[in-house]
């Protein structure tokens, strides 16, 4: 299995859990990725969508996101025409813009990523497993907003212990709700 991970806006691929759980997938024999998306403090959708599409090496490809990284996620999946891959995994997921988002209203402006819906019926057959982690403490991306993603899916939301957006400065450097939910 190949795991490759898409870091959010203003992210990097050693940001967060990252290291942490590329370390225990590759003792797990998995192969393992961060992408380097260019322009993390202004990101360009069809960039960041062309690199994810481009990463994926067929249905033993285990996709994880953060934040914008899932909606880059999403948006290649979308574009993708090869077998389904093993699993998509979005933490702290974006799908849509949402009523408090002015971050995403932001990002909406500059680059045009949300100009058009994501068509969820046509991307749920494009991962064989789907996974929502999300916190109930988001501050950027309400938990709603998680929880509606889930439902696109069809699938729970699963809590993690850490709290907030999941991300370095809130000093969460382990995720294992993503390593239990990718083994």
């Amino acid at each position: 299995m190949h795991a490759i991970l898409v870091h959010g806006w203003k992210g990097w691929p050693d940001n967060a859990w990252f290291p942490w759980l590329r370390k225990e997938l590759e003792a797990k024999g998995f192969t393992t990725e961060a992408l380097k998306l260019p322009n993390p403090l202004l990101p360009e959708r069809d960039a960041w969508v062309r690199m994810v599409k481009d990463s994926i090496t067929g249905p033993d490809t285990v996709l994880i996101g953060h934040s914008l990284g899932c909606a880059a996620i999403l948006l290649a999946l979308q574009e993708y025409g090869g077998p389904p891959v093993a699993q998509a995994v979005l933490v702290s997921g974006v799908g849509r813009p949402y009523l408090s988002g002015a971050i995403v209203k932001k990002m909406e402006e500059w680059t045009g990523w949300f100009t058009e819906s994501i068509d969820f019926e046509a991307i749920k057959s494009k991962a064989r497993k789907w996974t929502v982690i999300h916190s109930r403490h988001d501050y950027i991306v309400p938990f709603e907003e998680g929880k509606w993603l889930a439902d696109q899916f069809g699938v729970p939301v699963i809590e993690p212990k850490a709290k907030g957006h999941l991300i370095t400065e809130e000093r969460c450097l382990e995720l294992p709700e993503a390593l239990e939910t990718i083994v």
